[in-house]
């Protein structure tokens, strides 16, 4: 949604906002560690009621889909790295996981949805 409801408070927003961008972060900072991302994702979950309806729904729904997607990816080319076939379903996902993960980021500081 691309509209704030009324009933949303300036307090609020920044609220959602800063949340989105400690979730961007966590995910940024599991390229490093790997587990940050799960605490990424359960606060992902835990703040999605509390965004619903603003700008900032795009962005946890973002956060979730790239968790749940590279993780299926992820086990998917652990699977094939005997093939060498892993190795370039890797790259590519980290390519994409860094797209999806940067783009949101800029997006939440800059106040705009994701989508």
């Amino acid at each position: 949604m691309t509209e704030t409801p009324v009933s949303a408070g300036r307090s609020d927003l920044e609220s959602a906002r800063t949340v989105s961008i400690i979730v961007y972060g966590l995910y940024l900072a599991a390229l490093i560690n790997g587990l940050t991302a799960i605490v990424g994702v359960i606060l992902a979950y835990v703040k999605r009621n509390d965004v619903r309806g603003t700008i900032y729904e795009s962005h946890l729904d973002n956060a979730i889909e790239v968790f749940w997607v590279s993780l299926v990816i992820s086990i998917v080319a652990m699977l094939t790295i005997w093939f060498g076939v892993g190795v370039i379903i890797f790259i590519g996902l980290f390519i994409w996981f860094i797209y999806r993960t940067i783009k949101g980021l800029v997006r939440a500081i800059d106040a705009r949805p994701y989508f």
